[in-house]
């Protein structure tokens, strides 16, 4: 046994012996308010009983399922949504030609002759792989 063990023990059997002492010269009426005060006390300590406890739990509850419905809210998309399946609209130029809208694919090819020579470069797998 460590002495620091030992000590605390030797602590502990002495506090347990001068706190019979002190319960031995105690009168019966004064043991008695002692109990009354510590049940009085113990009494107002316990949470309440019935549906008073649960309270919290409802209302947290509550609140964490209203602000989940309040998050989904927020992420769903709103306004006019194609259909799965369906390609929107593509917007038309101003001049009224479709063949020059962005999303042309005519367009799309012709804008940047570079990006097929950079394609076919010994640059773009190593790039692609990353």
């Amino acid at each position: 046994m460590k002495p620091a063990d030992d000590s605390q023990n030797r602590f502990d059997q002495q506090a347990r012996l001068w706190h019979n002492a002190a319960l031995k010269e105690l009168s019966p009426a004064m043991l008695a308010r002692l109990r009354a005060a510590r049940h009085a006390a113990q009494a107002d300590a316990r949470p309440p009983r019935g549906l008073h406890g649960y309270g919290r739990w409802i209302a947290a509850t509550a609140f964490t399922a209203v602000l989940a419905v309040g998050i989904g809210v927020r992420l769903l998309p709103w306004g006019e949504n194609p259909l799965p399946g369906e390609m929107p609209a593509a917007p038309v130029a101003s001049n009224g030609d479709a063949s020059t809208n962005e999303y042309s694919t005519t367009n799309v090819l012709d804008e940047d002759p570079d990006l097929y020579l950079w394609l076919a470069s010994a640059d773009a797998p190593p790039l692609a792989m990353e």
